[in-house]
């Protein structure tokens, strides 16, 4: 036997686990290899930051670190956003109000208590935030990893770094040292697999593994998932790969199944391992110097066996209910939309697209819906005709499960087909319209038309079912007045979706357009100075074309597309498209979602609510200048500056920058002496005395109707209260038991 742990590292969703390693253990299964582990690293490694004696940890560090920090005369821009953060996170009592939020998040009565769901969000958000300041301030975008800052992903000099790599990490290290290692050494595992799936777990799962390889010299190392074929696809000279992944014995690119059975059978047979179908073996392994992948093979998916989801950890994730991905195809039958350049794919947008027949769909289904009620199906997308029968199906065998899933918007749903859909569990679906504007969807090759996606989504919410939509602006040739048809084309339709708005264009290396760019009146592409992992490209717009660009937007543009917004937060909870979350928000509340989670119940209050502060008055002053303070709006706005330039940040340059550039606010009036209000996500407000003297008032609880009779300026403090709802600087004051 071959005693094998399949990992999967920070950071990432903590509500759910990932199916990428249940499917290879499952698959693993069917040619004898039954031990196999998979450790969750990630949920694993969160839950012990919050642990009450690595909390009082990390806020000592933190106090220590700011102390020191303040006395400094010239603070670095990265000195400076230390002190911000610090200023952030202080005055939470996380030794309280972490245990309290994952309660929240694990309770079914709390969970669906918006109010009280939001505040545990605010409170393990804030913490990610006091972690960074063991990595880079800042670092951590919700439960994800900036790509860029301080340091950049998409550098193989950044990332074959150990001292950056160990830095981004060092809010894990102890758990890696502390609880992985020793766990690893306990097992006595001969194999470790770690699964990559999304780059933001790039600089995590490299240190990981010099942890490994420096505790466990013995133990073979293979790394596998999209961002490890992303790195091998699009490394500019492929001989820094293994630079960057040098801890590994081999890298699986592309597909993993077959080839972690090669891997596991050479070991079982005491073998040495080879260079085969989607094994990239390290230069110390091979025979041959130079060796490299044989071929690239694309799996029989049909023959997969239902993943090992008991192999997860459920009990430990952030949500009241398990909730599983499963993936019944790969690839997308149109794969034809000139922008895509996704997943395992080659010379393609997607993958080849392999397709489950429905009777293996529904053996699947009758053994997960024992276990697991949630399901979404995670695909590139699929097929109208498939999904019609699998409905018909599950209602014939009266599985109870709740399923959600991404399709295209074909005129083939009828509202008959919709209501088939949503009696059968279907909760939402979500949807790429890409552009409200017929001439760019042309140019995308979407194959649909702006007034028929309009009755589409129309049928999909009648019929009750929620639709999550998701699009761009910035596409080539795409004038403002084109991007704000998007708009618009949402605004007219808001009624009929639920969740979503409008991205952002990046040309990638694989997309059709960066094969044929005259097509789309673009030219100079070329990778960003600065990053040799050429995922991204930059590239300038045809003269004639930049006058009326939607690229960069407008004022206009990007007010219109955040007016968009009806929600608070994004992804991975609640308010993000295709989460654990928001599919059991959709399926309690339906389609009014949005009357629950659009903020109404803050804002439509009556003079006699009680409300409290949300969030604390700073209980010194400070004479720092906040607002001058370096801080990750000035790091976005570097960032931007430097890529409208077609130069990438990285921890190479990024000092030569700063030194250079100027915030656009850093001539912001400060006065000597300030205190400031804390909102309970963070947010700094250094407000003016007359303000922080209004929010004492509600310190305790208080409404508007007691203050107005102790006040003799009735209209001034009306107004405040009011900006004050709407700022989410107070909130409904809670009762005791809610608190609790």
């Amino acid at each position: 036997m071959v005693k094998t742990a399949l990992i999967y590292p920070p950071v990432s969703d903590p509500t759910s686990g990932y199916h990428s390693l249940c499917c290879l253990a499952g698959y693993a299964r069917q040619f004898g290899f039954d031990d196999i582990d998979i450790i969750d690293s990630n949920i694993d490694s969160w839950l012990y930051t919050a642990a009450p004696e690595q909390i009082g940890s990390t806020l000592q560090y933190i106090h220590e670190r700011t102390a020191l920090l303040a006395a400094l005369e010239q603070p670095t821009p990265m000195e400076q956003m230390e002190l911000y953060y610090a200023l952030k996170v202080q005055g939470m009592n996380f030794a309280e109000a972490l245990p309290a939020a994952i309660h929240t998040f694990r309770n079914e009565a709390e969970f669906h208590d918006y109010r009280l769901y939001t505040s545990a969000v605010e409170t393990v958000m804030l913490w990610m935030d006091a972690l960074s300041l063991k990595g880079f301030p800042g670092q951590f975008k919700g439960f994800s990893l900036a790509t860029s800052g301080f340091f950049n992903i998409f550098s193989s000099m950044d990332m074959r770094d150990a001292r950056i790599t160990g830095r981004i990490s060092e809010p894990f290290a102890g758990y890696f040292r502390n609880e992985l290692i020793p766990h690893l050494i306990l097992g006595d595992y001969s194999l470790v697999g770690i699964s990559i799936t999304y780059v933001a777990q790039l600089p995590f799962a490299l240190s990981m593994a010099h942890h490994i390889r420096s505790s466990c010299p013995d133990i073979r190392i293979i790394f596998g998932g999209t961002a490890v074929s992303d790195y091998w696809k699009y490394i500019t000279d492929p001989s820094d790969f293994y630079a960057v992944f040098g801890a590994a014995d081999a890298c699986i690119i592309g597909e993993g199944e077959s080839a972690f059975v090669s891997i596991l059978q050479a070991m079982k047979h005491k073998h040495p391992l080879t260079a085969s179908a989607n094994i990239a073996l390290h230069p110390r392994l091979q025979a041959v110097p130079g060796a490299s992948v044989t071929e690239i093979k694309y799996e029989d998916i049909c023959s997969f066996p239902v993943p090992e989801y008991s192999k997860l950890p459920w009990e430990k994730y952030l949500s009241p209910y398990p909730f599983i991905y499963y993936s019944p195809s790969r690839g997308c039958y149109w794969n034809r939309c000139t922008f895509c350049d996704y997943g395992l794919n080659t010379d393609s947008p997607t993958s080849p697209w392999r397709q489950y027949p429905l009777d293996k769909i529904m053996k699947d289904l009758r053994t997960l819906a024992v276990t697991y009620k949630y399901i979404y199906f995670s695909v590139d997308v699929l097929s109208p005709a498939l999904l019609l029968k699998l409905a018909a199906a599950i209602l014939e065998e009266g599985l109870d499960i709740r399923w959600g899933a991404e399709i295209r918007l074909e005129e083939y749903w009828t509202p008959e087909r919709c209501e088939l859909l949503h009696r059968s569990g279907c909760t939402a679906i979500s949807v790429g319209f890409e552009s409200g504007n017929q001439r760019i969807l042309n140019l995308i090759n979407k194959g649909t038309k702006v007034d028929r996606l309009q009755e589409t989504i129309q049928r999909f919410s009648e019929a009750g079912i929620g639709v999550q939509i998701m699009g761009f602006t910035g596409f080539p040739t795409e004038t403002v007045e084109d991007a704000l048809s998007s708009v618009h084309f949402l605004q007219q339709n808001s009624k009929y979706w639920t969740l979503g708005g409008l991205g952002q264009f990046v040309l990638t290396s694989g997309a059709i357009i960066a094969k044929e760019p005259e097509r789309f009146g673009i030219q100079h592409i070329r990778p960003f100075e600065g990053e040799d992992v050429a995922w991204r490209l930059h590239y300038s717009e045809q003269e004639h074309l930049l006058a009326d660009s939607s690229r960069h937007g407008s004022q206009e543009l990007t007010e219109a597309k955040t007016s968009l917004r009806t929600h608070l937060l994004d992804r991975p909870w609640v308010g993000g498209v295709d989460t654990a979350h928001s599919m059991f928000y959709h399926d309690r509340f339906g389609n009014s979602i949005l009357e629950v989670i659009s903020g109404t119940d803050h804002t439509a209050v009556e003079a006699g609510t009680v409300l409290e502060l949300n969030g604390h008055i700073s209980k010194g002053y400070y004479y720092l200048p906040v607002h001058k303070l370096f801080n990750r709006k000035n790091l976005d706005q570097l960032l931007d500056t430097a890529e409208q330039a077609g130069m990438a940040v990285t921890a190479q340059n990024i000092t030569a920058l700063l030194e250079e550039w100027q915030p656009e606010d850093s001539s912001y009036p400060q006065p000597k002496e300030q205190q400031l209000f804390i909102r309970r996500d963070g947010t700094l407000f250094p407000f003016p005395p007359p303000m922080l003297e209004f929010l004492r008032n509600f310190e305790h609880g208080l409404c508007l109707t007691e203050l107005l009779q102790q006040s003799a300026q009735h209209e001034f403090h009306t107004q405040l209260w009011r900006h004050s709802i709407k700022s989410r600087l107070l909130r409904l004051k809670y009762a005791p038991a809610e608190e609790a």
